[in-house]
């Protein structure tokens, strides 16, 4: 069975990107083009644990690792994970879990934060096990498109400090400039306008 493209997701900025997911392999790849191959960036590998088997329930997509292999911070993991959202909720299933632990040491404070904005129940210490339960789909829903509302604010506050930021090294250079140009000897002054009285 070939992946199965989902819904589009949008990253920072509106950019769109194309999740895939493979239920067979275990894999929800994220790619920049619409197709399975190429250039993916984000890659969560998982298993779907059958509860129903065992007198339980539904069934629950079990997170195994989530790599990254673009630019970090510019929301391909939350696209990622809100296209595995629906994907699970798609599926009737009734949680997705996971694990944290010591090998995710060097990162946990953001897996941390990456979890909890996704409505992950937390261990109480750093490390043990996560869920999301899947019981209240069209609330879990609404704040996944809430999330993108505030993602995008981000974005934007970014992009106006990193303009703000632009301007004052512009002034900046520009104060310099005209305190170079008063400060210019009057010989050169005079050159100046001789060779632009000359130009025209």
């Amino acid at each position: 069975m070939p992946a199965l493209a989902l819904e589009k997701e949008t990253v920072r900025g509106n950019s769109i990107v194309f999740p895939f997911c493979d239920e067979n392999s275990g894999e929800l790849s994220l790619r920049t083009k619409p197709s399975v191959v190429g250039d993916g960036e984000c890659l969560i590998l998982f298993k779907v644990l059958d509860h129903k088997k065992v007198g339980g329930d539904k069934d629950e997509l079990y997170i195994q690792d989530i790599y990254s292999f673009g630019p970090v911070n510019e929301g391909y993991g939350s696209a990622a994970m809100r296209a595995l959202i629906r994907y699970s909720i798609s599926k009737e299933y009734g949680s997705i879990g996971g694990i944290l632990s010591p090998d995710d040491q060097d990162h946990i404070s953001r897996l941390h934060h990456f979890y909890k904005k996704h409505g992950f129940q937390l261990p109480e210490g750093l490390y043990g096990s996560i869920s999301l339960d899947l019981s209240n789909p069209a609330y879990i829903l609404s704040q996944l498109d809430n999330q993108l509302l505030v993602e995008e604010n981000l974005f934007i506050k970014d992009q106006i400090a990193s303009l703000n930021s632009e301007y004052k090294r512009l002034e900046q250079e520009l104060e310099r400039l005209v305190l170079e140009k008063e400060n210019e000897p009057t010989i050169i002054k005079y050159l100046s306008r001789i060779f632009r009285k000359n130009k025209t």
